[in-house]
């Protein structure tokens, strides 16, 4: 009996101590309010989100349930190999091409070459997940290449982080797509396209 009241106190002055600290009181003297000083509360400064180089490739699928995500398969920066990410875009994230010419994610579309920044968090997953930054188009890219990879896209199961390890033109209507599975790893998949 005697302890179960022991264990019953602790509980109650726990309890009593926590509420205590729970109203965020530093105990500097200041009630931590600027309503009842009266002052009139500082604008907050605006913080730029720090953007850090996370991806290059290009995007093999897009997705809009409200919010815009591409998927983006290619080269870390600063690493080797291949990796996959799929990019949350915010309204504060920055589209805009390799010219510096601002863009709309709207404008985005699957066989893009694209550089992704990101704040520097990337869940550990296979496709990552992280939001974008900054997404950085890349203004070189050959309008015809871009249409042959959306459409070797189309012929292979969508949704799936596909990597473009190569791409042949022959002529500005005839081109050859490599695509590489990077979650099953399975053998390269050669794609013939006719724009």
């Amino acid at each position: 009996m005697k302890n179960i009241k022991f264990v019953s106190l602790l509980a109650c002055f726990l309890l009593l101590v926590g509420c205590g600290t729970a109203g965020g009181n530093n105990n500097n003297g200041s009630t931590g309010s600027n309503e009842t000083n009266n002052e009139v509360p500082d604008e907050e400064p605006i913080v730029e989100e720090e953007a850090v180089e996370d991806l290059t490739g290009y995007i093999v699928s897009i997705a809009n349930d409200g919010n815009v995500r591409i998927l983006v398969t290619g080269q870390p920066a600063g690493g080797s190999g291949e990796s996959a990410t799929m990019y949350t875009l915010e309204d504060s994230t920055v589209v805009e091409n390799s010219n510096e010419d601002v863009m709309e994610s709207g404008d985005l579309a699957v066989g893009m070459k694209v550089t992704v920044w990101n704040n520097g968090i990337t869940a550990h997953s296979f496709p990552g997940q992280s939001g974008a930054v900054r997404v950085v188009v890349d203004a070189d890219q050959d309008e015809h290449e871009q249409h042959a990879v959306a459409k070797a896209l189309e012929e292979v199961e969508s949704g799936q982080p596909w990597h473009v390890d190569e791409v042949v033109s022959e002529d500005e209507q005839h081109y050859n797509i490599t695509l590489r599975n990077l979650l099953d790893g399975s053998d390269p998949v050669e794609v013939n396209v006719e724009l």
